[in-house]
């Protein structure tokens, strides 16, 4: 089966009173037909571009060795699973796969994958790229193990025994190539020929449904799952309502995309999916048995479009008034559905109500209330009313009054899945650290900061035996990932560059000296006191937390 397949064989029933209306789902006039493929042929239809990917189809998931396992499922006669497809008419376009690229005409009986996207997506990455290597999906078959792999680096020794399964699918050219590499090796020949033999004609069971409303094939889709890797919430709704009309965005996926333009990294489906809900009236987490979340058409393009502008309010806020520069650096996530539901009733509130909620989301962060399980989720959200800014403000701030027991602990070990390891990241980011090499302001979004998107402290001292002191927060630095960074670091001279770093001119002179203890326990000190500093900035819990005076005449008028 499809892991993490956009559909599946194995249905699940949804049942949700909510939704659109039973009798408003159509039943099909005729039974899906069911036939078999041969890969050959299948992968010939893909060739002559008849295959096409619907609008509410997910993204690629898998990866090559979830394609080396469908492989060798066809090599060994294993089951994989039924395809479905919806016969219906298609416009002339291209369909990519990989580095596969087919153009396909206009047409009355196009093959629109409804499951098994994953599937012939890597049997056509696989089997059809135009080059044996150039694909990521790249596989070649050992003919001494008998086992599908990457391509191996010590082909070019023996290219007798290495297979490019871009050679398989024509018999022509199979036996061009085992001529040319194998023609003396029989065992070899014989198990060239056999797999090739194999793959080419293994038959995959398929069903095509004919019909002419996309709203069926979407009910499809909603009721049916996989078993390997389930279809997340935030994906089945976008199955069931992305992408109906011309408006963006169309889909939680394309929301993520356009978000990523703020440099505020990538938002998860999942999140953004919660805040959807909250501004549809829904609960915030979609409840068991309940079914994924249905809209008519002018409905979803309007929740779509609503969820991203809250979003981009939030991110706009956290970035300029809360100083929280990535999501990555979020402490926790729950205050970003609360401020969406917030901005969404009141797109312009007052400074004051800024400079506030600026203090909630810090107070809650260093208190830990923002870990919010589902109950306190719900209980906050439901002091975000409609009518007063102000009002909705002063009940947040009710929830964080008590002040902080204890800061983050710069001595505990650093691990950036805690929120208290991220507080203590964004106080050093406070520092505005420079460069160790030419001196320059460290940019967080620099693909050496934020490797693959995520953001990341290498430490400045590496060692096997690492112990406790090793393991904090003094040992790490925003910087850029170098080879030698405690020997850089040993050559500065700069006390702005330093500062920069938190480290003192005592603690660069026990870095020169190698006096590892002591330049931690140094540093540590700096940034401990510079990070309480920087939270009782921001958090302000000795202040007045009074609303604007604009508020307050109107209360007095009012009485």
């Amino acid at each position: 089966m499809d892991k993490g397949a956009s559909l599946e064989v194995s249905v699940c029933m949804v049942n949700n009173p909510n939704s659109i209306a039973r009798d408003a789902i159509e039943s099909l006039d005729r039974r899906p037909e069911a036939r078999a493929y041969k890969v050959e042929d299948l992968l010939g239809e893909l060739r002559r571009g008849r295959m096409r990917i619907p609008s509410f189809q997910r993204g690629i998931r898998w990866e090559r060795d979830d394609a080396a396992k469908l492989l060798d499922s066809l090599w060994r006669g294993y089951p994989i699973g039924t395809l479905l497809f919806w016969e219906t008419g298609a416009e002339a376009g291209e369909v990519t796969f990989g580095t596969v690229r087919v153009g396909g005409g206009k047409r009355s009986d196009a093959l629109w994958v409804v499951d098994g996207q994953q599937r012939l997506m890597s049997l056509a990455r696989v089997l059809l790229a135009p080059e044996p290597d150039r694909d990521e999906f790249a596989l070649y078959f050992d003919l001494d193990e008998a086992e599908f792999v990457p391509p191996p680096t010590d082909r070019a020794m023996d290219p007798s025994r290495y297979l490019p399964m871009t050679e398989v699918l024509e018999p022509e050219r199979l036996m061009q190539w085992v001529f040319r590499y194998a023609a003396d090796q029989p065992g070899r020949r014989e198990r060239a020929f056999t797999v090739g033999t194999r793959i080419r004609d293994y038959e995959i069971p398929a069903y095509l449904v004919r019909t002419e409303r996309e709203q069926t094939l979407r009910e499809i889709f909603g009721r049916t799952n996989s078993s390997g890797h389930p279809l997340k919430q935030s994906q089945v709704f976008d199955a069931l309502n992305g992408a109906r009309g011309q408006g963006r965005p169309a889909s939680l996926r394309q929301i993520v995309s356009e978000l990523a333009s703020m440099g505020f990294g990538s938002v998860e489906e999942t999140l953004l999916y919660r805040l959807l809900r909250v501004l549809q009236g829904r609960d915030v987490i979609e409840g068991k048995g309940e079914g994924p979340l249905r809209l008519g058409n002018a409905d979803a393009e309007r929740a779509y479009r609503e969820t991203a502008e809250a979003a981009r309010r939030v991110i706009q806020f956290l970035k300029d008034d809360v100083g929280i520069p990535r999501y990555d650096l979020l402490p926790y996530k729950q205050p970003f559905v609360l401020l969406g539901k917030f901005f969404h009733l009141h797109p312009d509130p007052g400074a004051r109500s800024r400079q506030l909620l600026e203090r909630w989301v810090w107070r809650g962060a260093l208190t830990g209330a923002h870990r919010g399980d589902t109950v306190s989720t719900r209980a906050t959200l439901e002091r975000i009313v409609k009518g007063s800014e102000e009002d909705s403000v002063q009940r947040l701030l009710e929830l964080v009054k008590d002040s902080l027991a204890a800061l983050p602990d710069v001595d505990e070990a650093f691990n950036f899945r805690f929120a208290t390891s991220k507080l203590l990241a964004l106080a050093m980011l406070d520092l505005k650290p420079r460069d160790l090499d030419n001196g320059g302001l460290i940019e967080i979004d620099q693909d050496t900061v934020a490797e693959e998107g995520s953001f990341s402290m290498p430490p400045i001292i590496v060692k096997h035996d690492a112990n406790n002191a090793l393991r904090s927060t003094a040992n790490r630095l925003i910087h850029p990932h170098r080879p030698k960074l405690r020997q850089r670091l040993a050559l500065v001279r700069d006390p702005e560059i330093l500062t920069s770093h938190g480290i003192s001119p005592n603690a660069a002179q026990a870095i020169r000296d190698g006096d590892v203890r002591g330049f931690l326990r140094l540093r540590a000190d700096f940034l401990r006191q510079h990070s309480e500093l920087f939270f009782a900035r921001h958090a302000r819990w000795d202040e007045n937390d009074r609303p604007s005076i604009k508020a307050l005449l109107v209360e007095d008028e009012g009485a």
